[in-house]
C-alpha cells in the first residue's frame, strides 16, 4: 500500500482487494440470481456504516455478475448494470428521466428493442410532466417524445402504458440491475421520492434494485418525514416493506483489521523513511488496543487515520516523538477539542509551572482525574469514548498519567520525555500544534549535527547555528546537550569552550513574559565537573578559564558542583572542587594586581564573592592589600561589591543593596569604618537601595548609604549593653 491508497477513497475493485472481500460479493450475486429466479422483480439492500467498503463490494458486483450467473441454468438472461445515483439530481423531475435513461440504455440497441425502449419512455412520459424536461442527457423533450407520443395508439392511461413495458421488458433477454449507492446522502423529501420511483416501477419484469445505505443514518432521514414522524418502529415498517432482501456487510474480521492497518503503518514508515524499534511498536499496539481499535473499525475509517497521519508528519519528520504525534493525530481527528483544548493547558501538562498551575500543585491523583473528566464531558466526547481518551492523554502527558494511575510522577521524568521528543515536554508541545519548528526554536537535526561534528573535532555550518539559539534560549539547548549524551573527553571540553566563548552575551536579564539567564549554562558546566570532566579537569579548567567569559562560567559551574557534593555527602569531590574553584580564582586576581580596578569586567571581579565563601581569610589579605597599596582606591572597591540583580519592574541591570556580611567577608566592616570614616560621616542615607539604574555615582551613594546604616547599627548594638547595665544599677538603688 503506498500514499495514494491512503489518501484515495475510490471504490477497490477486485484486482485491488486487500480485505478478501471478493468472495462476499460472490455471495451476494449467488443471492441475487437465487432472487432473480424466485421472483419477477425484487429490492435488495445492503446495508453497513459509512467506510465499511459498500461502494467497493458494489464495484465488485459490477464487475463479475455476468461471470458468476447460475452456470447450469443455460437459458438464464444476460445481466445488465444500470447504475443510478439519485442524490446527482436536483430535483424529482431530473430524477425520474435520470432513471429513464438508465433504465433505457440498458436495452439492447437493435431495431427489435425499440418497441421495449418507446413503451418504457411513453410510460415515462405519463410518470413525470415532459413540459420540462429539456436539457435532460439524453432525452429531447422537443421532438423524441413528440415523436414517441404519436406513434403509441389506443388507449393511452397509465395501465395500458404499464401493461405494455411489462409485456416488453418480459420478452427481453436481459436481466436489469439498478445499482443506487449512497441513498443515506438524500434529504428526506428526496428520499420518500426515490423510493415512490421504486415502488411505481419497481414491479417491472426483469428488473432489480440493488440498494446501499447506513442503516442508521438512513432511519434517522426517514424519521425526519411525514411518513415516520420521529416515529422508530413506523420508519423502520416503512424500510421493511420496501426492501425484500437485506445483506449486511460484514464487520472486519482481526485478521482483515490487523492486514489493513499493518499494511497502512508501513506505508506511512516507508514514506517518510521511519525506523522503530521493538519498544515503539509494542507503544503502538498498546496505543491501538487502549483507544484507537474502538474507533476505527471500518477500511475508511483506518485508511482516513493513517492518511492524516502520512499527509501530517512531513512538516515534523524526525523533529517529533512518532508515537506521540499518532495519537495527537488521533484526537485533532476523532476529538478535535480535546485536540485544542489541550492548548489551554500546556502549563499543566508540560509541568512548567507558571502562575495558572500554582493551585494544581497540591492536588490529588484522584481529583486532578475528576477535574480532567469534566474537561471530557465539556469537550463533548461521548461518555462511551471518554476513557479511550484518557487512555491517550495519560500515555502523552505525566500529570495525567499520574492521574489514571494515582501515583505521582514528578519532574525528574521530564528528561526522559524531552529525550524522546515527547508532547509532554515544554520544548517540543509546540511543534505537534504548529506542524513544524517554531520560528523561536532549533531543529533537533540541526543541534544533533552540530553535537556530531563537535564529539568528533569537526567543524561545520551547524556550529554556529547552534550558538546563535543558545544565546537567544540557553536553557532550551542545554536540555538538548543533556539528552544528545556523553560528547567525549575532546567533545565535551569543545562545547564548554564555545559555552564559554558565549557566556557574555547571553542576556542575563528577565524580560516580561520569559526569563533568559547563565544559569542552565553554568549548571551544564557543573554536571560535568562534578563528574571530573572533561578529564583530566584542572588542565582543562586553565584552557576554559583563560577568556572572562569562560572563567565566570568555570568558577559559578564548580560552586555548584561543589554545592552539589556537599548536599549528597561526596566529601572528598566537594574538597577537589573546592581547591580547584579557590586556585583559579587567586590565580585571575593574582593577574590584576597592577592593574586599574575599572579594567576589571565586573561579572569577573563578582567572583570574589565566590572566593570569599571558600577562603575568607585570603580575599581580605588581597583586598587590603591593593587598598593600601592605593593601586584599587578602597571606596571603589567597595562599590564593585555592591549587589547588582534584575527586576520585572525595570529593564537592564538595577542595584540591590550592599549587605553587611559580604563587606565583612572581603574586607571586614571595622576596616571600612576607619579608612572611610570621612565619606561616611558626609553620606545621604535618604537613598534608594534597590532599583537603581548601574552607574558609577549610583553605586556610591548605595554603597555609602549601606556603611552608614551598618555603622549606626554596630553602635546602636555597642550601647545597648551600656544601657542595660545602667537600668540595672538604678533597680538596685
Amino acid at each position: 500500500m503506498d500514499s495514494r491508497h491512503l489518501l484515495g477513497d475510490d471504490p477497490v475493485n477486485a484486482a485491488g482487494d486487500e480485505l478478501d472481500r471478493k468472495r462476499f460479493s460472490e455471495h451476494m450475486i449467488r443471492v441475487i440470481n437465487r432472487v432473480r429466479m424466485q421472483s419477477e422483480s425484487s429490492v435488495i439492500a445492503l446495508i453497513g456504516p459509512w467506510g465499511s467498503g459498500k461502494s467497493s463490494i458494489l464495484e465488485m458486483v459490477r464487475d463479475s455478475i455476468d461471470e458468476l450467473s447460475v452456470a447450469e441454468d443455460e437459458a438464464s438472461p444476460e445481466w445488465r448494470v444500470a447504475e443510478f445515483n439519485p442524490w446527482i439530481h436536483s430535483d424529482s423531475l431530473s430524477m425520474y428521466v435520470g432513471f429513464y435513461s438508465e433504465l433505457r440504455a440498458c436495452l439492447p440497441g437493435d431495431e427489435r428493442w425499440s418497441e421495449a425502449r418507446e413503451s418504457i419512455g411513453k410510460w415515462i412520459q405519463n410518470a413525470a410532466p415532459l413540459g420540462k424536461l429539456g436539457g435532460i442527457a439524453r432525452v429531447d423533450a422537443s421532438s423524441a417524445f413528440e415523436k414517441l407520443a404519436e406513434k403509441v395508439a389506443g388507449d393511452t392511461s397509465a395501465a395500458v402504458k404499464k401493461e405494455k413495458v411489462e409485456e416488453a421488458l418480459k420478452e427481453c433477454s436481459v436481466t436489469i440491475l439498478v445499482v443506487m449507492d449512497d441513498l443515506d446522502r438524500l434529504t428526506p423529501d428526496e428520499l420518500l421520492e426515490v423510493f415512490k420511483m421504486i415502488r411505481l416501477l419497481g414491479r417491472l419484469p426483469n428488473v432489480y434494485y440493488l440498494l446501499s445505505y447506513d442503516e442508521k443514518t438512513l432511519m434517522d432521514v426517514l424519521c425526519r418525514t411525514d411518513l415516520a414522524f420521529a416515529d422508530q418502529g413506523r420508519a423502520r415498517s416503512y424500510l421493511e416493506k420496501m426492501v425484500q432482501v437485506r445483506l449486511d456487510m460484514p464487520a472486519l474480521g482481526d485478521a482483515q483489521r490487523a492486514h489493513l492497518v499493518n499494511s497502512s503503518l508501513s506505508a506511512v514508515l516507508e514514506n517518510n523513511a521511519i525506523s522503530l524499534p521493538e519498544t515503539s511498536l509494542t507503544s503502538i499496539a498498546s496505543l491501538w488496543g487502549d483507544t484507537l481499535s474502538a474507533r476505527l473499525t471500518t477500511p475508511r475509517a483506518i485508511r482516513r487515520f493513517f492518511a492524516q497521519v502520512d499527509s501530517s508528519y512531513v512538516t515534523v519528520a524526525n523533529e517529533v516523538n512518532f508515537i506521540d504525534f499518532l495519537g495527537l493525530t488521533f484526537l485533532r481527528t476523532h476529538e478535535p477539542r480535546v485536540y485544542y483544548g489541550l492548548q489551554e493547558h500546556r502549563e499543566e501538562l508540560t509541568m512548567t509551572g507558571g502562575t495558572r498551575t500554582v493551585g494544581l500543585r497540591s492536588e490529588s491523583p484522584a481529583d486532578r482525574l475528576t477535574r480532567w473528566r469534566t474537561y471530557m464531558q465539556t469537550w463533548g466526547v461521548a461518555p462511551e469514548h471518554e476513557n479511550g481518551v484518557l487512555a491517550i492523554l495519560a500515555k502523552l502527558f505525566l500529570p495525567l498519567k499520574s492521574a489514571l494511575e494515582g501515583m505521582e510522577y514528578g519532574r525528574d521524568w521530564l528528561s526522559d520525555v524531552a529525550k524522546s521528543k515527547g508532547v509532554g515536554h515544554t520544548d517540543y508541545f509546540l511543534r505537534y500544534f504548529l506542524f513544524g519548528v517554531p520560528s523561536d526554536d532549533i531543529p533537533d537535526s540541526v543541534v544533533d549535527a552540530a553535537l556530531d561534528n563537535i564529539s568528533q573535532g569537526q567543524e561545520s555550518d551547524h556550529i554556529p547555528w547552534l550558538l546563535a539559539a543558545l544565546e537567544k534560549d540557553p536553557a532550551r539547548i542545554v536540555r538538548k546537550v543533556r539528552n544528545y549524551g556523553d560528547l567525549g573527553v575532546e567533545g565535551n571540553l569543545k562545547i564548554l569552550l564555545l559555552m564559554a566563548e558565549k557566556y557574555f552575551a547571553i542576556p542575563n536579564d528577565i524580560g516580561f513574559l520569559t526569563t533568559f539567564s547563565r544559569f542552565s549554562v553554568e549548571g551544564f558546566a557543573a554536571d560535568l565537573f562534578l563528574e571530573g570532566k572533561p578529564e583530566p579537569l584542572q588542565e582543562n579548567l586553565d584552557v576554559i578559564a583563560q577568556s572572562d567569559g569562560g572563567y565566570c562560567m568555570a568558577v559559578r559551574g564548580l560552586g555548584r558542583a561543589r554545592a552539589r557534593a556537599n548536599r549528597s555527602g561526596r566529601e572528598e569531590v566537594a574538597r577537589r572542587l573546592t581547591e580547584d574553584m579557590r586556585r583559579i580564582i587567586s590565580e585571575r586576581f593574582e593577574k590584576y594586581k597592577e592593574a586599574g580596578i575599572d579594567s576589571i569586567d565586573q561579572s569577573v571581579f563578582g567572583t570574589v564573592h565566590s572566593w570569599a565563601e571558600i577562603d575568607s581569610t585570603a580575599v581580605i589579605e588581597f583586598l587590603r592589600g591593593q587598598a593600601e597599596s592605593e593601586v584599587w582606591p578602597l571606596i571603589e572597591i567597595v562599590n564593585r561589591l555592591v549587589n547588582r540583580g534584575t527586576t520585572s519592574a525595570r529593564p537592564g541591570t538595577v542595584l540591590m543593596g550592599l549587605e553587611d556580611q559580604v563587606i565583612e567577608g572581603t574586607l571586614g566592616l571595622e576596616y571600612v569604618f576607619e579608612h572611610l570614616s570621612s565619606e561616611i560621616d558626609s553620606a545621604s542615607t535618604d537613598v534608594l537601595m534597590e532599583g537603581l539604574p548601574d552607574t558609577p555615582e549610583n553605586r556610591r551613594l548605595v554603597a555609602l548609604a549601606a556603611l552608614s546604616f551598618a555603622r549606626n547599627r554596630r553602635r546602636e548594638a555597642e550601647n545597648k549593653p551600656e544601657e542595660s547595665e545602667k537600668e540595672a544599677l538604678g533597680t538596685a538603688d
